[in-house]
């Protein structure tokens, strides 16, 4: 990774940077290069240099106190081997014209002393390794030879050293690491201009990985190589641009604005393309691609790797080709992350998280037939968190397992009190597919209701995100055996989005639940009057018991009563309430008279 650092000052800086830096493992082996140094010449002193362009720096010192960790090139002894690229040997450095009015030769510290360059195998010169003693020794040729040997050792190790940190094994393209000095490069040399930093996402990393559990970890290895390849060719990249390895199967461009501008366009109108797996089996591809333009002197480094894998995944999330970062969805989705670490904490704490119950109405005889746990959030500095925020922030983090068991938890020990209070009325949970698709959700759920000394009677589930449900067949079987069990299963917002009466047969529900938006227009608008009326017939002809939510007023109460329907909740019922209102209002509130 050295080679050709001479003729790039970008990449020289990042080197040199990269190497003043403190790491403990590397400057611990270059000390012992010198202690082994020293033995050889059978001296008392040594040290290793690095240099850039103005300092000398000091890696690792033995008996040498007095030389500065840090010093200008131009103060050094070592100026001479890395102006050279030579080793200076110098028995009595109080009789070389080069060395007789340094400091460090005055005060008597250094009177013998040798230095060898550290150097790329293109001798690019990278700092010195040295030996020094009080006084004067004169080394055999042999133990020169030697010495020579170790300085080049040194620089092998130096040079894999950086090549390790900066080269990705698998495509052997500079790394992520790489990326970063070369942006930080930018950074040093001042006045840069304006860069754009574009990232190449491949293929869907979980798709890879599905792929090597059937074809096996070298094949997909193989197509992984073969991407920058195939980019390079797709782009019509020039050969001095370089491509980063950035992550698995994603690559990163770094170049001056106007570049960047051509190349953005060619991935907008980017085709599919065909990667071969092995001899006979390709798969298609769809890239997506995220780009930040930005100034290397006001932003750091980590900050524009950031931005422009957010706007990655953007556009993965957009499922659209290209996206530029943009700054206000970016802080939305710094404003959500902060969020679920909130309600991360909010699990932990009390007082925040709270369950509400709202009744469900039979629409006959207008008595109590349950209540629906609402999980309800006050957050301490934004307030009151929507429910639907809560399930969107939590349902990909193992979170949404915690609130599912914390309102499971809550829900039958509330139904506990109640019954003691004289109170029997089944509760409706919420459960997401993520849920469902735990192996073993059912069996716990079954457990915790008799361990509460409760029934399944007690407890109704209703089933979130359905579509979701038909395509995890986990989440299937755990339903299939609540179902045996006795519990009640409702399936959630029917008539929202793109239901379809097919899956209905395929999962095992007792009751179905009309979303608002199919009833609240019933009253005004004669086509959602006729569309209601004929779903309600039409699924208590395939016997499912049919409840409304969303219910606002009585004349769409009663028109959902002469359409058939069973059961209904919302505003014009009761809204959602404390737990200890429950008993109050079903003493309190005749319905049959609302009907």
């Amino acid at each position: 990774m050295f080679s050709g650092l001479n003729e790039n000052e970008t990449k020289k800086l990042a080197a040199f940077e990269l190497l003043r830096k403190e790491n403990a493992l590397r400057d611990e082996a270059l000390g012992g290069f010198a202690q082994l140094a020293r033995q050889l010449i059978d001296v008392s002193g040594c040290f290793v240099t690095i240099f850039d362009d103005k300092y000398q720096y000091i890696k690792y010192a033995f008996n040498l106190s007095s030389v500065p960790d840090t010093l200008p090139v131009d103060e050094t002894m070592c100026k001479y081997s890395v102006g050279t690229c030579q080793p200076v040997i110098c028995p009595d450095a109080r009789l070389d014209p080069r060395f007789a009015r340094h400091p460090l030769v005055i005060e008597g510290a250094i009177v013998f002393y040798a230095a060898a360059p550290l150097k790329t195998k293109d001798n690019f010169v990278l700092g010195t390794l040295c030996v020094c003693d009080t006084h004067p020794v004169t080394p055999s040729p042999h133990q020169i030879d030697q010495f020579l040997q170790l300085a080049a050792l040194a620089s092998a190790y130096l040079e894999s050293w950086y090549s390790v940190g900066r080269m990705d094994a698998l495509t052997a393209l500079p790394n992520r690491q790489s990326l970063l000095e070369e942006i930080n490069s930018l950074a040093l040399l001042g006045n840069a201009g304006n860069y754009t930093l574009i990232i190449f996402d491949c293929i869907d990393i979980n798709r890879a990985y599905e792929l090597s559990r059937y074809l096996g970890i070298a094949a997909v290895e193989n197509m992984l190589r073969n991407f920058a390849p195939l980019l390079r060719i797709r782009l019509e990249l020039d050969p001095s641009i370089t491509l980063y390895a950035f992550a698995t199967a994603r690559y990163a461009l770094l170049m001056q604005e106007e570049m960047a501008d051509e190349l953005i366009q060619k991935a907008v109108v980017f085709p599919a393309t065909l990667a071969k797996i092995t001899g006979d089996i390709e798969i298609s591809l769809s890239m997506h691609v995220g780009y930040l333009t930005f100034d290397p002197a006001t932003v750091q480094p980590q900050d524009v790797l950031r931005k422009t894998v957010s706007a990655l995944h953007e556009a993965i999330r957009q499922n659209v080709p290209v996206r530029a970062f943009d700054p206000l969805m970016d802080e939305k989705r710094n404003d959500e992350f902060r969020l679920l670490y909130d309600l991360g904490e909010a699990l932990k704490t009390q007082g925040q998280l709270y369950l509400a119950f709202q009744p469900k109405i039979s629409l006959r005889d207008g008595s109590v037939i349950g209540v629906e746990a609402l999980l309800r959030w006050q957050h301490p500095t934004l307030g009151n968190v929507s429910p639907a925020i809560i399930v969107a922030l939590a349902e990909r983090t193992s979170l949404m397992s915690e609130i599912t068991q914390w309102v499971i938890r809550r829900t039958l020990s509330q139904i506990k009190v109640w019954q003691a209070g004289g109170v029997s009325v089944p509760v409706s949970i919420n459960i997401t597919v993520s849920d469902f698709s735990s192996t073993g959700f059912s069996l716990k759920l079954t457990r915790q209701i008799i361990a509460a000394g409760l029934t399944p009677a007690d407890i109704r589930i209703e089933c979130l995100e359905t579509e979701k449900m038909l395509e995890s067949p986990a989440a299937l079987s755990e339903l299939d055996i609540l179902k045996s069990v006795g519990f009640i299963i409702l399936l959630d917002d029917f008539g929202a989005g793109n239901s379809n009466i097919n899956y209905l047969r395929r999962i095992p529900v007792d009751i179905i639940k009309l979303d608002r938006s199919l009833i609240s227009q019933i009253t005004s608008d004669p086509g959602s009057r006729i569309i209601a009326r004929n779903v309600v017939v039409m699924l208590k002809e395939l016997n499912y018991t049919v409840l409304a939510e969303g219910v606002e007023d009585r004349e769409t109460a009663l028109l959902l009563k002469s359409f058939g329907c069973d059961e209904a909740q919302g505003y014009y019922f009761a809204m959602p309430m404390p737990p200890e209102e429950i008993p109050t209002w079903i003493a309190a509130n005749s319905t049959p008279g609302k009907l």
